[in-house]
């Protein structure tokens, strides 16, 4: 099983790594990745921290202490290499879908706010360099109500119920 990955994208080198570039336009609300049939495993918060530290922290957080990883270099796909930033182009849809925010222009990196899914107890250096830059991004991010705003309709399912919840 492979997780899909939008034709017009491809990986590539960039300043921290990999990341996914458009090679044509992508139309805002087009499906970006789904990672539903990711060959990666359903993991535990114990199990994504040691990943994180380990630096192969190819992992997304799909409820509180539910996470879908690729572990090892076998379940390594392209699409485990989009990126994070703090002016994100693209945001989730569901639980491991991602969808384009706006329309995307050839040449652009695909990416998104870790924000929309992650709320576990990490703490990272970021490394966007985007005028809006958080500098360091924590799974508190979602937290933020100029976020929650700016994301609305496009957190992950798990981080959506969080927010309700803190709202009500």
């Amino acid at each position: 099983m492979k997780s899909y990955i939008s034709p017009k994208i491809k990986k590539k080198k960039n300043n921290i790594g990999y990341g996914l570039f458009t090679s044509e336009e992508i139309c805002k609300g087009e499906l970006v990745i789904d990672f539903s049939n990711s060959p990666g495993k359903l993991i535990n918060t114990k199990e994504a921290d040691a990943l994180f530290k380990k630096g192969f922290d190819y992992i997304l957080q799909i409820d509180e202490n539910s996470f879908l990883a690729a572990t090892n270099e076998q379940e390594l796909e392209d699409s485990d290499f989009l990126n994070h930033s703090c002016n994100p182009n693209c945001g989730i849809k569901d639980k491991v879908k991602i969808v384009a925010m706006r329309n995307i222009e050839p040449g652009e990196e695909i990416t998104f706010d870790y924000a929309m899914s992650e709320s576990s107890k990490y703490k990272m250096k970021c490394s966007c360099q985007s005028p809006n830059c958080r500098k360091i991004i924590t799974g508190e991010d979602w937290k933020i109500k100029e976020l929650q705003k700016k994301y609305k309709g496009f957190f992950s399912e798990y981080i959506q119920r969080k927010i309700d919840k803190i709202r009500k």
